[in-house]
């Protein structure tokens, strides 16, 4: 185990580990501890921990094999998994969001606030109090104040949604992420803003908004306003601009679209790219998952929001490997085996459980 963490086990030692895996749902969740707690993988990469009994005790106090239990319901919005399949996630990454999530939501509610979170593998409609429709993505969340639609629509996105705004042009509707806000009347969009990716994308299907990036003290810069079949990509990790920098006012007043040459040769923050293809945008919420040209690397992050699954590859330059096409009904063996024969059978995979192991043939 301590080679497989540091990149040097041999295809041999690899399998059996694999098989220890499958052994028994114990074996495979001190896997997927220790995968998933990055201050015990570096105590055994660095021999540490290997003979410490009581560390290996405490471990095992926390995996405890639970009978299997399903609460699926797009309605509640909440998915707990527990079973053999899914006690990855009871100790790993999913279930500890979910808690977390729950904690949120019992403050949020606390404070006068609704909360909807869609775990991973989920697709969630939700219908706000002014009609407004939402689509949220997997592993994505909203909440707004219980004083929704009395004078003001505002709500806090966290993850990808796609709006069908109701009008009201006398109470603007606002979505506010961690570095922008989007403001519109009446109009359908996307926005993707998950807070391990390195830009927030707002794509404008038909209507009007505009985007007000947030300076590094919170406070709002210039609108940029965006027209149809137009993608604003902001940088989040860039160096903050001022509003000088970052857009010609006058064209904003104007509404006029901003485009890259309007902004001043310093370090780019937002790009606006115009005549986009929308359908990845729009299509995500009726089931269909699509990409074009789209590295492996790319893709492997939203098939893992999509199908509740975690890829690993063996080879790094399997990522960047180049797809195009979609996915609707397909299960996660199917997909697996159509990109594999896409790539001309180049690599082959594994599936344990929720884990996916792609290795270079």
């Amino acid at each position: 185990m301590k080679r497989y963490f540091q990149q040097t086990i041999s295809d041999r030692e690899l399998q059996q580990l694999i098989q220890w895996r499958k052994t028994s749902e114990l074996n495979d969740t001190v896997f997927q501890e220790i995968e998933d707690d990055k201050n015990i993988r570096k105590a055994l990469i660095t021999n540490q921990w290997e003979d410490n009994s009581e560390e290996w005790q405490q471990l095992l106090s926390r995996i405890k094999p639970t009978a299997r239990k399903f609460y699926i319901s797009r309605k509640t919005l909440y998915l707990i998994t527990i079973s053999a399949a899914a006690i990855l996630l009871l100790l790993g990454f999913s279930l500890g969001m979910f808690f977390n999530h729950t904690r949120f939501h019992e403050k949020a509610a606390q404070k006068g606030y609704t909360y909807i979170f869609s775990p991973r593998g989920q697709r969630t409609k939700v219908i706000l109090p002014d009609k407004t429709l939402v689509w949220l993505n997997a592993e994505s969340s909203i909440q707004y104040p219980v004083s929704y639609n009395q004078d003001q629509r505002e709500v806090y996105l966290v993850g990808e949604a796609f709006f069908d705004v109701k009008k009201n042009p006398d109470i603007p509707f606002l979505v506010s992420t961690t570095e922008l806000k989007v403001k519109v009347y009446g109009t359908s969009f996307n926005i993707k803003a998950f807070p391990d990716e390195e830009y927030i994308e707002t794509t404008l299907i038909e209507g009007k908004l505009s985007i007000i990036p947030l300076n590094r003290h919170n406070k709002e810069n210039q609108e940029i306003y965006l027209k149809p079949n137009e993608k604003c990509v902001y940088e989040k990790d860039a160096d903050k601009l001022t509003t000088r920098q970052m857009v010609d006012k006058s064209l904003s007043e104007q509404g006029q679209t901003p485009k890259i040459s309007d902004v001043k040769p310093v370090k780019s923050k937002i790009i606006i790219e115009d005549n986009v293809d929308t359908e990845k945008e729009k299509l995500w919420k009726d089931g269909k998952l699509i990409f074009k040209n789209e590295s492996f690397d790319e893709l492997a992050v939203r098939l893992e929001r999509w199908y509740d699954v975690k890829l690993h590859f063996k080879d790094e330059k399997m990522k960047s490997y180049k797809f195009t096409g979609s996915f609707e009904k397909e299960t996660i063996n199917q997909a697996m085996d159509a990109l594999q024969i896409s790539s001309q059978n180049s690599y082959r995979y594994e599936i344990i459980f929720r884990d996916i192991y792609l290795k270079s043939n």
